[in-house]
């Protein structure tokens, strides 16, 4: 008849074996790595997700900067060509003046109508 042998003992004294010999610290090691991958992969999930927003932000950012300088400058080299006590010069300073004005005026009627249909 065969005797049957147990290698529990064994496998007992390998993995005993293992971690004496730091293969306990790699899995470890290995775990962290795991981990830090995962947090890697969300991070770049997150960064796609948000890819949209960002291209959406700098195009808006573009047009904005684009047309601000366009005026700015196309209005600047028009006052630089213009005789400085011209009468181009003091119509665009009372022009802007009284849009600054009615833009107030404007705000202020928005603000109160919006504060009465709150109310």
């Amino acid at each position: 008849m065969a005797k049957k042998t147990s290698h529990k003992a064994t496998e007992k004294a390998t993995v005993d074996n293992a971690s004496e010999t730091g293969a306990g610290k790699e899995a470890s090691m290995a775990l962290a790595g795991v981990k830090k991958g995962a947090a890697a992969a969300k991070q770049a999930v997150s960064t796609i997700a948000s890819s949209p927003s960002r291209i959406l932000d700098s195009t808006v950012y573009g047009v904005s900067y684009g047309l601000s300088y366009g005026a700015v400058f196309s209005a600047l080299m028009v006052v630089k060509m213009l005789p400085a006590d011209g009468l181009a010069i003091k119509g665009f300073h009372e022009g802007a003046k009284a849009a600054r004005k009615d833009f107030k005026t404007h705000e202020y009627k928005h603000a109160a109508e919006k504060t009465v249909s709150e109310s």
